[in-house]
């Protein structure tokens, strides 16, 4: 399947029938890609247009902006590489906005658009590709050797075996590093080099990164071996788009904590982060 199927909603958003009696979930009314999308157009606005500006006068410009950026990425590496050069030329964004902002939306975007038969699996499958390179490339300057001292708090980033949705968790990374905290990711790892590389490291939290609830299920399993196996466990942290309402997921998973900002992922798992001298480290919501 192509890799944002969050807006297929006969799949992918729960209704009240796929809850059990024992594990008993409260699905969010809106459609995950849909709420995420309306959030990121709105920060996108206030950043081309000013807090102050709102939707009215921002949607128009960040939703232009977006399709420039979606038809960009699925025509080629050219296309989309001059695409993300007028963002920062006509409309002064840095490379944090575009991680933070842009490239979410965009593939929130492409999900849509596969989903209502706009544009083909092959095209979606290659535009996520090179979002995802893209996110690889822009991060490199907030890796842990160049953003956090070694002092910096170090936490390990959880993707489960066999989720195809990996971006989010990327880009969570980057935020994290800016923030200056040293990020090990652990995407697609078996249960088992999970558990031992938790057990052997100096996690100041672990977190996992869910776009679907697909793997909500092998998530909670790996957490109750999380909790058997090791001691000592940092605060486990659970992010991302799964749709589900926080404090049931938390209860489900058996997680300490359900948020997917970097920095209130920090203040509650209480972590705190040196920052460099003459540096300032702060990830854009």
């Amino acid at each position: 399947m192509p890799p944002i199927p969050l807006t297929r909603q006969s799949e992918d958003t729960l209704s009240d029938t796929a809850a059990t009696e024992d594990h008993p979930l409260r699905i969010d009314a809106r459609p995950p890609a849909a709420s995420i999308h309306e959030r990121v157009l709105n920060t996108v606005a206030a950043r081309i247009c000013g807090p102050e500006a709102g939707r009215a006068n921002g949607e128009g410009e960040s939703e232009t902006c977006l399709a420039m950026l979606c038809d960009a990425v699925v025509t080629s590496e050219a296309a989309f590489s001059a695409a993300l050069a007028r963002l920062r030329s006509q409309h002064g964004l840095r490379d944090e906005d575009i991680v933070d902002c842009y490239i979410p939306a965009a593939a929130c975007q492409l999900g849509t658009d596969w989903a209502e038969n706009r544009r083909s699996f092959a095209e979606v499958t290659i535009g996520t590709a090179r979002l995802i390179a893209a996110v690889r490339d822009l991060g490199r300057r907030w890796t842990a050797d160049s953003v956090a001292d070694w002092r910096a708090p170090s936490m390990a980033m959880v993707v489960p075996e066999a989720e195809q949705h990996r971006l989010g968790a990327m880009i969570a990374a980057t935020r994290f590093r800016r923030l200056g905290v040293s990020v090990q990711m652990l995407l697609g790892r078996p249960d088992n080099e999970v558990i031992a590389c938790i057990r052997e490291g100096d996690f100041a939290l672990v977190s996992f990164s869910l776009a679907t609830r697909d793997r909500v299920e092998q998530t909670r399993h790996l957490i109750q071996m999380l909790r058997r196996d090791v001691e000592d466990l940092p605060p486990i942290v659970v992010g991302g788009a799964v749709g589900v309402n926080a404090d049931e997921l938390k209860a489900q998973l058996g997680a300490d904590h359900v948020v997917s900002d970097p920095e209130e992922a920090l203040r509650r798992c209480g972590v705190t982060v040196q920052k460099p001298p003459g540096q300032a480290l702060q990830a854009k919501a």
